[in-house]
């Protein structure tokens, strides 16, 4: 599985390199070219004098039309291949506002109308292609003006513009190798979805399997969303949702990626997972609530996930010398790492890739007859000695020399190891509270400890019976079947 993802990854490295020399040779972007940019006059429509004192001198990314409207010039030299190529060229805008484009003089199209306030102006779509007439590219200098506005936006993005291009004209939206290999993708996501939600539903690691479902539907969520901007035209101010819901399917990835390592290092204690998990839950939120750029918010997001997992790994390597948590805290750096560096080519293509290879591997495991434990659980540290009252007298117990607890109103009958019993006064409640992990509350009127369990037996009815070790037979109820059969499973 490792292989065929490290296949898939090379692959994409070199069709996208492929990809980069072909535009080298008839593509121009303009993105981080020397522009100058005006405010625009309210009272003309006529393009200012980009000589003036009013006007700036920036790279055209820095350019920002929102809640404005904006003039940009730009002179450049037509790159020789766009002179002499034998296709229609277009001029390519993707951005977050609406546009209109004049070249060498020859207004070339419109992106909806640009205005002075929302009621004025039209918004255009995301991404936009406008023809370019034959012979008004010419050799030499060129002169490009745009004039933009964003004043139906509800988010302010530090980068509105994303590209502005000369290529031989296409449909922006035209699906290409990398949508086709989106939608497989998806595909599979969604299969993950299906297949695991179904073993959830039917009890087969229900905890484990809802998680792996999750994290399924997340990630078709999260690409779908991605994916939406090229087969689907939508006006810029929809950018907003779609940059938000990306951000919270990334959240929902991350959790439920996190909460499934923990599910597998440290099933025996819930308690601590649950802790972690909000812990992880507030980074994420105080990131998406402070970081600047959704970009950079989604990335931070999934590297918290990620940092979380590996500390989870290295505390189940140290704590519990468990060789798979060395190797997940390791493959968690990398790609935290890999996040850092790679930016929006990791969130973009590489993301998937690896969410897919992880699902190909756990259905590979399931064909093959397996089950989803990755580690080993150890015995919960906390407590060992449990307080027990009778009549004022107060006796101290090792909690790995009981057996199970049984209720009797405001009593509770405690079984040794030994054979002995004897009634205390206490709740089933307030003892479950201070018991460690390792034992299951299996009955209202019962806990056990999961070391002394011999067996289980379903009744067709939903409910079930445990032999203790010492020869009793404790109830289970209907509710608790299912996660007393997942604990033991694991004990």
């Amino acid at each position: 599985m490792l292989r065929f993802a490290i296949f898939l990854l090379s692959l994409l490295t070199f069709s996208a390199a492929a990809q980069a020399q072909v535009q080298a040779q008839d593509y121009q972007s303009f993105i981080d070219h020397p522009a100058r940019v005006c405010n625009a006059d309210t009272s003309s429509d006529a393009a200012p004098d980009f000589a003036g004192t009013n006007c700036r001198s920036v790279l055209f990314y820095q350019a920002d039309p929102q809640d404005r409207m904006l003039w940009a010039e730009i002179v450049f030299e037509a790159e020789p291949a766009l002179l002499e190529g034998t296709r229609p060229l277009g001029l390519f805008v993707s951005a977050k506002a609406s546009s209109e484009a004049t070249l060498n003089g020859v207004p070339i199209g419109t992106n909806g109308r640009p205005g002075v306030s929302q009621s004025s102006e039209k918004p255009g779509d995301m991404d936009a292609v406008f023809f370019v007439p034959e012979g008004t590219l010419k050799p030499g200098q060129n002169r490009l003006v745009l004039r933009l506005s964003s004043m139906n936006g509800g988010i302010t993005l530090n980068s509105p513009i994303h590209n502005i291009a000369l290529a031989p004209y296409r449909d922006p939206r035209k699906p290409g190798p990398a949508t086709w290999f989106a939608m497989i993708t998806l595909g599979l996501f969604a299969a993950g979805f299906v297949f695991f939600g179904v073993r959830s539903l039917r009890g087969d690691d229900r905890e484990g399997s809802a998680l792996i479902a999750a994290l399924s539907l997340a990630a078709a969520l999260q690409l779908a969303a991605e994916a939406a901007r090229d087969v689907m035209p939508y006006p810029y101010p929809l950018h907003d949702l779609r940059l938000s819901l990306i951000l919270t399917f990334a959240i929902g990835l991350g959790l439920s990626f996190v909460a499934y390592v923990l599910l597998r290092l440290f099933r025996a204690y819930p308690r601590r997972r649950l802790l972690a998990l909000a812990a992880v839950l507030a980074v994420m939120l105080g990131i998406s609530a402070f970081q600047p750029g959704f970009d950079l918010k989604t990335g931070f997001v999934l590297i918290t996930a990620l940092l979380a997992a590996g500390i989870a790994g290295a505390t189940a390597y140290f704590g519990q010398g468990n060789r798979g948590g060395a190797w997940l805290a390791l493959a968690s750096a990398a790609l935290a790492a890999a996040i850092y560096w790679l930016g929006g080519f990791f969130l973009d293509t590489v993301l998937y890739l690896v969410v897919a290879a992880g699902l190909l591997w756990l259905f590979f495991k399931q064909a093959r007859g397996g089950d989803l434990t990755v580690a080993p659980v150890a015995e919960d540290s906390a407590p060992k000695r449990i307080e027990l009252t009778s009549n004022g007298k107060v006796e101290f117990v090792d909690a790995s020399d009981i057996v199970r607890f049984s209720g009797a109103g405001d009593y509770v009958e405690v079984f040794l190891r030994s054979g002995r019993s004897a009634l205390y006064n206490a709740s089933l409640a307030a003892l479950e509270r201070e018991l460690s992990d390792g034992f299951i509350r299996v009955h209202r009127s019962h806990i056990v400890n999961a070391s002394c369990v011999k067996s289980l037996t379903r009744e067709s009815a939903g409910t079930g019976s445990l032999e203790m070790s010492e020869g009793s037979t404790v109830p289970v109820s209907r509710r608790n079947m299912a996660s007393v059969r997942d604990a033991l499973t694991q004990a």
